[in-house]
């Protein structure tokens, strides 16, 4: 029993002993897409959310995809590091890049349907 502990003890010493370390920018990481209510809206679980969406490795781009497409939508793409982005996205094409510029900052991507109905991701470099 003695052992175990011994053992357990500088484990977790080595683990609460490690130095923090600069994280570097999320790059391969999904980026979490919900549905935006509006005023009149129900709840956010009762809109089909289509949209999957992932920052790429080592490159300045945002992958857009669908998982069932649902005609062409309105995408912008902007930050507080001075991206302004906006185009249509024709979701029988199943996916498109988003170019970022990759510098530090809150991005916030919005998806507009034809039906009217808003989804919202957001990441931080």
């Amino acid at each position: 029993m003695k052992a175990i502990l011994a053992i357990a003890t500088v484990c977790f010493s080595a683990y609460w002993t490690v130095e923090p370390t600069v994280a570097a920018p999320l790059r391969g990481h999904t980026i979490l897409i919900v549905p935006k209510p509006g005023p009149e809206d129900g709840p956010r679980s009762s809109v089909p959310n289509p949209f999957i969406a992932e920052l790429e490795d080592g490159s300045a781009t945002v992958l857009l995809g669908v998982t069932s497409p649902c005609g062409t939508v309105s995408v912008s793409l902007t930050s507080t590091a001075g991206d302004n982005y906006s185009t249509g996205f024709d979701t029988t094409d199943g996916a498109i890049l988003l170019p970022i510029s990759g510098d530090a900052g809150l991005y916030t991507l919005q998806i507009t349907t034809p039906e009217g109905i808003q989804f919202v991701g957001e990441f931080t470099l």
